[in-house]
């Protein structure tokens, strides 16, 4: 995953802010700068990605919820080796074909797959990795 680099933010008193109503009728706060209010995020995502790790044998599912951790985890028929909820990241240590598909029976679809080899010495990164995604339908059936 790349980096993500954020502007600091600055709060604007309410004077500072003015009211835009867009040509369908919709009003929203902005800020002298004409900048949008930022939205706030549910903290679900419909992309999750797999990483398989060479010399560990682990592999680390970034991006799955509680909820889907643990029934990731009833389709593998093992719990994870860690798991990490702020963060999103549960470790298993069974082959990846089987977190795959267990994956796939919620409802996520591989869209990418790529591997990253930094060499063959005993500190380089060998890792193969999986993007997955989840249709919105299937998202927000899941959620309820």
């Amino acid at each position: 995953l790349s980096p993500v680099c954020l502007a600091p933010t600055t709060s604007f008193p309410k004077s500072a802010q003015m009211r835009l109503e867009h040509s369908n009728g919709v009003s929203s706060l902005i800020d002298i700068n004409h900048n949008e209010p930022k939205k706030t995020l549910s903290g679900r995502m419909p992309y999750v990605t797999v990483r398989e790790n060479a010399v560990k044998w682990w592999i680390t599912v970034q991006g799955l919820n509680h909820h889907e951790v643990r029934l990731l985890a009833e389709k593998v028929s093992d719990q994870p080796e860690s798991h990490n909820d702020k963060e999103k990241m549960a470790e298993f240590s069974v082959p990846s074909w089987q977190i795959l598909n267990a994956l796939e029976r919620l409802g996520y679809r591989v869209v990418t797959s790529s591997c990253m080899i930094t060499g063959f010495g005993k500190h380089d990164t060998r890792d193969f990795v999986w993007t997955m995604h989840k249709a919105k339908e299937d998202w927000e059936a899941s959620s309820k």
